[in-house]
C-alpha cells in the first residue's frame, strides 16, 4: 500500500519532462504574458557600491544608482518555466496584443513599432528562449547549466537588439548619433552585468515555481495502465520466450 501511495505521489513531482499541452499550461502561459506585460513597466531603484576609480572614495567604491527594468530576467525566467515551445507562444501573444490590442511596448505600441531600436530587443527574445531551454533542460537545471544560460541568453538578446538598431541606421531610419549612444549604453556593462545577475536569480527562483506550477500543467489525460492487463502482457512474453528457448 506505502509503494502504490508513493507511486503515485511521485506522478506529481516534475522530473526535467517536456511541457505538454493542457489546459493548465495554456494558464501558465497568460500568466507569464501578464508578468511580462507588468514588468515591461516596472522599474527597480537599485543602490549599492561601484567601483568609481576616485582616490577619496573607500577602496574605490562608490554608491551607484541606476533605474532597473528586469524584462529580460522574466524572459528567461518563462524560458524555464515553459520551455522552448510555449515560452516562444508567450512572446508571439505579446507582439499580437502590442501591435493590434493595447500599447504593451517600452516605447508604446502598433504596426510602426518595428521602427523602433527596442523592436530588435524583442526578436531577441526567441533566440533566448530557444537556446535557454533547451541549456537548461539538457543539463536539468545545474549550476553550470543556468550560468550559461544566463550569460549567452542574455548576450543573445542585446546582440539582436544592437544589430537591429544598426540596421535602422543603414536605411535611415534611426540616426546614427543615436546609435552610437544605445552602443555606448550596452557596451559600457553596467546594464549587460544587471541582466545576467538577475537572470540567474530569476532562473533560480523558476526551480521551485515550476515543481509548484507542474501540479496544474501535468497531463492527467494519460490513461493508467492496469494492473491486470500488465501482468498479461508479462505472462504473454514469458511465454513467448519459453517457446523461443
Amino acid at each position: 500500500m506505502n509503494k502504490r501511495i508513493k507511486g503515485e505521489f511521485e506522478e506529481f513531482i516534475y522530473r526535467g519532462e517536456k511541457t505538454p499541452f493542457s489546459l493548465g499550461t495554456l494558464v501558465v502561459v497568460c500568466l507569464c504574458l501578464l508578468l511580462l506585460i507588468v514588468i515591461t513597466f516596472t522599474q527597480l531603484n537599485l543602490t549599492h557600491y561601484w567601483p568609481i576609480g576616485n582616490e577619496d572614495a573607500a577602496f574605490g567604491l562608490g554608491t551607484k544608482k541606476y533605474l532597473y527594468i528586469p524584462q529580460i530576467p522574466v524572459v528567461l525566467f518563462i524560458a524555464a518555466i515553459l520551455g522552448a515551445r510555449f515560452g516562444s507562444f508567450v512572446i508571439i501573444l505579446y507582439l499580437l496584443i502590442g501591435f493590434f490590442v493595447w500599447p504593451v511596448f517600452a516605447l508604446g505600441g502598433g504596426l510602426g513599432y518595428v521602427k523602433s531600436y527596442f523592436f530588435g530587443y524583442i526578436l531577441g527574445y526567441f533566440f533566448a528562449i530557444v537556446f535557454a531551454s533547451r541549456v537548461l533542460y539538457y543539463d536539468k537545471f545545474s549550476y553550470k547549466s543556468m550560468i550559461y544560460a544566463s550569460i549567452v541568453g542574455v548576450l543573445a538578446i542585446h546582440f539582436c537588439g544592437i544589430l537591429y538598431t544598426t540596421i535602422l541606421g543603414i536605411f535611415h531610419l534611426v540616426n546614427f548619433a543615436f546609435i552610437k549612444q544605445a552602443l555606448s549604453t550596452t557596451l559600457s556593462g553596467h546594464k549587460v552585468i544587471y541582466d545576467i545577475v538577475f537572470s540567474f536569480v530569476a532562473i533560480a527562483i523558476s526551480i521551485p515555481v515550476k515543481q509548484f506550477l507542474w501540479l496544474a500543467m501535468k497531463n492527467y489525460s494519460r490513461p493508467k495502465r492496469d494492473a491486470r492487463t500488465t501482468r498479461e502482457a508479462r505472462e504473454m512474453r514469458r511465454i513467448e520466450r519459453e517457446k523461443a528457448g
